[in-house]
């Protein structure tokens, strides 16, 4: 039942089609690129652990009352093959869970590949969804001055790179702002840009976006240009810096100039770095929120649940994050 490296497929699920990526068909690479490239915990070059033989067991703490008998089997062979999620832990994922291993992401990967399963995923997609969620392919991004918001030493940092013209990202950007709002103080959002050749109006836009962020008002410029896609016009873009009381003068230059090409460029390139295959593109703390494999709604959610609970700053510590905290 293992599905190997080299012949596992990543298909987008059907539940996620409403927020497909904008941009995919201007890159090389496919949109949602083949599991075989997504790296899975375990040694490096390990061979698949045994199959099981036997019925599948229960896990401790791991609820897969939901599944029909073979979707436990399923289950039950992924998580005895697939190796655990953290590198000093060179067991199974079941026996992980079994014998209580110092590892805290065990518990939630074993519940991840049941909860995939039960949703309908093929074993090459539970597969892949582990590998994404907890595989070593753990991506450093620059935040630098980036707008952001949430305290800037919050446990649960979220990074999203979006063009302004793109359906997907005005469908995507105001669930992640909800999301922000539940789990705040634990979580920091921070936006970056990423205009596509495809989209005439994306590069001025995401300009306008960062002159206004020059002048501290990039969120609610944002708004503004999320809510208006398909008017983003030049009258436009100057009509929305006077409503969000910009001084003109200052606004034009800076949309202008040379300051927000070079912002333009770095966000542009250091998402290419990131595997970057179509907007929005997330990533929370250091791992791409595939749009694939996860949804935003609800999802996206539990992902932040589970990274406070390895971290061990649940609700209990939420204040920890809060401004001015040590």
């Amino acid at each position: 039942m293992f599905i190997p490296r080299s012949g596992a497929r990543r298909l987008a699920l059907a539940a996620l089609a409403a927020l497909a990526a904008c941009g995919g068909a201007e890159r090389q690479d496919p949109q949602f690129a083949d599991s075989s490239s997504v790296p899975l915990p375990g040694p490096p070059g390990a061979a698949p652990l045994d199959a099981p033989g036997g019925e599948p067991e229960e896990l401790p703490g791991v609820n897969t009352t939901e599944l029909v008998r073979r979707e436990r089997h399923t289950w039950w062979q992924l998580v005895s093959q697939l190796y655990a999620p953290c590198s000093d832990q060179a067991v199974s994922l079941a026996q992980c869970v079994r014998e209580s291993r110092p590892c805290a992401a065990c518990v939630p990967a074993a519940q991840l590949v049941a909860d995939k399963i039960r949703g309908g995923a093929s074993a090459a997609e539970a597969q892949a969804a582990y590998g994404v969620r907890f595989g070593p392919n753990v991506k450093k991004i620059d935040l630098a001055d980036s707008p952001s918001r949430g305290p800037e030493r919050a446990p649960v940092q979220i990074v999203v790179w979006s063009d302004f013209e793109c359906p997907s990202c005005g469908r995507a950007v105001p669930l992640l702002d909800e999301v922000f709002e539940r789990h705040a103080p634990n979580v920091r959002l921070v936006h970056k840009v990423y205009p596509l050749r495809s989209h005439a109006h994306a590069e001025p836009a995401a300009r306008a976006a960062i002159a206004a962020h020059a002048q501290g008002r990039y969120w609610q410029m944002e708004r503004l240009l999320f809510e208006n896609q398909r008017r983003l016009e030049e009258k436009d873009l100057l009509g929305y810096a006077q409503k969000v009381g910009l001084d003109m003068a200052r606004f034009r230059a800076d949309m202008a100039g040379e300051a927000a090409a070079r912002v333009i460029a770095r966000d542009k390139a250091e998402a290419d770095r990131a595997g970057l295959s179509g907007t929005p593109f997330i990533v929370v703390n250091g791992r791409e929120f595939d749009l694939a494999l996860f949804s935003l709604q609800g999802e996206l959610d539990r992902w932040i649940e589970t990274e406070l609970a390895i971290l061990g700053r649940g609700a209990a510590s939420a204040a920890a994050g809060a401004p001015g905290a040590p």
